[in-house]
């Protein structure tokens, strides 16, 4: 877990203000090709939200267990990068989604699975949640309009200070349907803060979004996976509906604030989503990255 602390703070130093998955000179070219290959259609018609945006005709009450997989940076590692494998390549990605269309998987936001599992709600027969970490500039030139393709929308956890995304990157992503969640305000080891430090961290990154926003923010993404018993009762306190892992397995509506994910590294590829995703790394025929 301090690993991944240190290699986004990397990633930070190296991408400039913020940071990006590649940094802004590295992603703004490819961005706009990747928008313009990705993404169709008119302005106005980019601005409206995806179909997996709510519930569709079809879906059905469901409790059971659902994939979370967690992406940082989206394109070619840069030279020198200490921690590569957080880099996902465009071609890897864009595969990876065509796969999971494919095999019947439909991307929802985490909102829509919590109220099919607390509320009610209905979910597509395979669902999954896409959450994209920190902020990183290619989740909105690149993951955005890729998603849009299929019809699905993202679960954006993002720091309330310091990321490499514009407000107006963030508001178009929520315009489309993604979901905005909490990533504290400083990408910080929570389990490291005295009790004041951590109710800032937690309770004040979802005051800031929500103010920004103008979204609930509802659901927490705990710095580099590290949590403790006194992180999760800040974001209980906080009021938040659920918080996520890097715990390796499906997230389940038993652990609301220990939501599992799969971490997608550049190693992965879809050989290692499917076995994912099929619950071999549960029987040790499978580890990831």
């Amino acid at each position: 877990m301090v690993v991944v602390v240190a290699a986004v703070i990397a990633v930070v130093a190296i991408g400039g203000r913020g940071g990006s998955s590649g940094g802004r000179r590295a992603s703004a070219g490819r961005g706009r090709q990747a928008k313009g290959k990705a993404g169709g259609g008119n302005a106005a018609q980019s601005a409206l939200p995806v179909r997996n945006a709510r519930p569709q005709p079809g879906w059905k009450p469901d409790t059971a267990p659902v994939p979370i997989l967690e992406y940082h940076v989206l394109g070619n590692p840069i030279p020198g990068a200490p921690y590569p494998q957080l880099f996902v390549t465009r071609p890897n990605f864009d595969q990876e989604m065509n796969w999971l269309n494919k095999h019947g998987y439909q991307a929802v936001t985490l909102d829509e699975v919590e109220k099919a599992w607390y509320h009610g709600g209905t979910l597509p027969a395979k669902p999954v949640v896409l959450s994209f970490d920190d902020g990183y500039r290619p989740q909105y030139t690149f993951a955005l309009p890729e998603l849009r393709r299929h019809g699905w929308p993202g679960l954006l956890d993002l720091k309330a200070q310091g990321s490499d995304l514009y407000t107006s990157n963030v508001k178009a992503m929520i315009a489309a349907g993604w979901e905005l969640a909490a990533h504290t305000i400083h990408h910080l080891d929570l389990t490291t803060l005295d009790p004041a430090q951590v109710k800032l961290e937690v309770a004040g990154s979802r005051a800031i979004l929500r103010r920004k926003y103008q979204v609930p923010v509802d659901n927490f993404c705990y710095p580099a996976g590290r949590f403790d018993s006194a992180v999760v009762a800040a974001v209980k306190a906080a009021g938040y509906v659920g918080a996520t892992t890097e715990i390796l397995g499906d997230a389940s509506r038993g652990k609301p604030y220990e939501l599992d994910r799969f971490e997608i590294l550049g190693s992965t590829g879809v050989s290692g989503l499917a076995a994912d995703l099929s619950g071999t790394w549960a029987t040790g025929q499978h580890v990831p990255g």
